[in-house]
C-alpha cells in the first residue's frame, strides 16, 4: 500500500488536471457515475492508507496527512483526487 500511495502522489495531479479539462469540456452521466464510484474507493483507500503517510515520530517532520489534521480530511482528499481518474483515463483515451 505504501508504495501505491507513493506512486499516487505523482500520479494524481496529472490525473486531475486532465479530468478536469475533461469534464469541463463534456461531462457525460457515465463519466461522474464512474467518478462517484472512484471517489467511494478513493475514501476507503484513504482511510485504510493513512497510517502510511504519516512519518514515524522520531523523525519529527509532519505530512502533508499531518498537516490536514486527520483521518478524515486526508481520506475526503483521496476521494476528491480519485473522483477525477475516470474522467482523465477516458479523456486520455479520447484523445489517443
Amino acid at each position: 500500500m505504501a508504495v501505491f500511495l507513493w506512486l499516487w502522489q505523482w500520479i494524481s495531479p496529472v490525473a486531475i488536471i486532465f479530468g478536469l479539462l475533461y469534464l469541463i469540456e463534456d461531462p457525460e452521466p457515465v463519466t461522474l457515475i464512474l467518478g462517484v464510484i472512484s471517489a467511494v474507493i478513493g475514501l476507503i483507500i484513504g482511510i485504510v492508507g493513512w497510517g502510511d503517510t504519516v512519518p514515524p515520530r522520531w523523525f519529527w517532520v509532519k505530512s502533508q496527512a499531518e498537516l490536514a489534521g486527520s483521518r478524515i480530511l486526508t481520506a475526503l482528499g483521496y476521494a476528491v483526487q480519485f473522483f477525477f481518474l475516470p474522467a482523465a483515463i477516458i479523456g486520455l483515451m479520447e484523445v489517443l
